[in-house]
């Protein structure tokens, strides 16, 4: 019987030096060839530990072939290929990993360590934030679980495409961070912000907003998209006859530049009913543009945008959120950001018992659940209420008299210029 020939070749340099060698299948290659790699060590003994860690590799399924790409090439290719992210999300994903390609673009993605990214950590929080040309102030906590996020989302690709053994960024221990907690106006501050600006231009926007609109929605919303007749209404899923508005894109800034994109999800694709106070706010906004249009002449920009200005030039998106805080500011209110006009939208709704699947599909979210944890809140009047009802149970005392700011007849649908 032949000897079985020995896969370890020692090898003798033209310097007179030896070496071992040995060849080995690890795969397949794309056009579906087998894919050898070659093995040169400077003892049988570190030849025969390769050798055998690699065949125990293939056989558990967690070898994975050598490879110098770094992080720093890693990372903007993978980013490359998140074709279904929204411009603005590929954005942040692109931010929160800047740390880690700015300090550990150089290493390779194989030789990543726990140690490395847990100094990255400590940098981030000391020092990690750039003032002009310096780097002195620390970056938040929250920043911090973005980024480790963000990686470890890249990471988990490289492992299934057999880059990496495993992820290392999920060895991390996250700092802990406390979520700012979200402000919400309550019934009567959000009707004395709108008899405040009733005058404004943009009255019909600021109603839009705390309807529950997204910014890009309001700004990006255009009046084909509005039926002040309820003549489409029919044939959207609402009731023939009732004026509507359909979102179809949002207007959107990214790095400076001022865009449209797809909604967040395919349920923000939605159509909703206009309530008697936001057809008309909206019918003032279309005869003074029309006006304006007529008064401007060939200077006027044909949009076709519901918000913009009186030569029909549309805000940018920040304006619109910067001007809403000072208009709160004005008014006297506690000042909220534009976003939390649409939590106070999805919190009212809730305190008045509209169930939370419908404010879901409201407010265009994914999900009833996404909702229910990040857009709906309790209110100071709301747990006074609840206390009052429950010693009412306990006790069968009637409350003294009914909290302010519950009644059901205050929601968004009356006329507002009156409250």
């Amino acid at each position: 019987m032949p000897r079985k020939q020995d896969p370890i070749k020692k090898v003798t340099l033209k310097d007179g030096r030896t070496r071992y060698r040995f060849v080995i299948d690890v795969g397949r290659r794309s056009d579906g060839g087998r894919d050898q790699r070659t093995y040169t060590y400077d003892t049988l003994r570190e030849a025969k530990a390769e050798r055998a860690k690699i065949i125990a590799g293939k056989s558990t399924g967690t070898y994975v072939a050598p490879s110098t790409l770094t992080l720093g090439e890693y990372l903007p290719a993978w980013l490359a290929g998140k074709r279904n992210l929204r411009a603005g999300a590929l954005r942040a994903y692109g931010d929160a990993l800047k740390p880690v390609v700015e300090r550990l673009g150089d290493v390779e993605v194989q030789k990543l360590r726990k140690a490395d990214l847990d100094g990255l950590v400590d940098w981030m929080l000391t020092s990690g934030r750039r003032v002009g040309n310096v780097q002195k102030q620390s970056l938040s906590p929250r920043s911090v679980c973005v980024m480790l996020t963000v990686l470890s989302g890249a990471l988990d690709s490289a492992e299934k495409q057999g880059l990496i053994v495993r992820n290392v960024a999920k060895l991390v221990e996250r700092p802990t961070h406390r979520p700012k907690a979200l402000k919400t106006w309550t019934a009567e501050q959000a009707m004395a912000f709108l008899t405040y600006v009733a005058e404004d231009r943009l009255y019909a926007a600021w109603c839009l907003s705390l309807y529950g609109l997204r910014r890009g929605e309001v700004v990006g919303l255009r009046w084909d998209w509005v039926d002040l007749t309820g003549e489409s209404a029919g044939e959207l899923g609402v009731a023939k006859g009732t004026p509507t508005i359909t979102i179809h894109k949002a207007r959107v800034s990214v790095a400076g530049e001022v865009f449209e994109e797809d909604p967040k999800s395919e349920r923000g694709r939605r159509t909703l009913p206009l309530d008697a106070t936001l057809v008309a706010a909206l019918k003032t906004l279309k005869a003074r543009q029309a006006a304006e249009r007529l008064e401007a002449g060939a200077a006027y920009e044909r949009s076709g945008l519901v918000v913009v200005n009186e030569l029909g030039r549309p805000p940018r998106p920040e304006w619109y959120g910067d001007r809403f805080q000072w208009l709160a500011a004005k008014a006297g209110l506690p000042v909220i950001r534009l976003h939390d006009a649409r939590h106070t939208c999805g919190t009212l709704m809730h305190l008045r018992g509209v169930p939370t699947a419908v404010i879901s599909a409201w407010l265009g979210h994914a999900s009833a659940a996404f909702t229910l944890k990040t857009y709906v809140h309790s209110q100071d009047g709301a747990l006074h209420s609840a206390g009052a009802t429950l010693m009412q149970a306990l006790t069968g005392v009637e409350p003294a008299a009914p909290v302010a700011g519950l009644a059901s007849d205050q929601g968004l649908g009356r006329d507002h210029r009156r409250a």
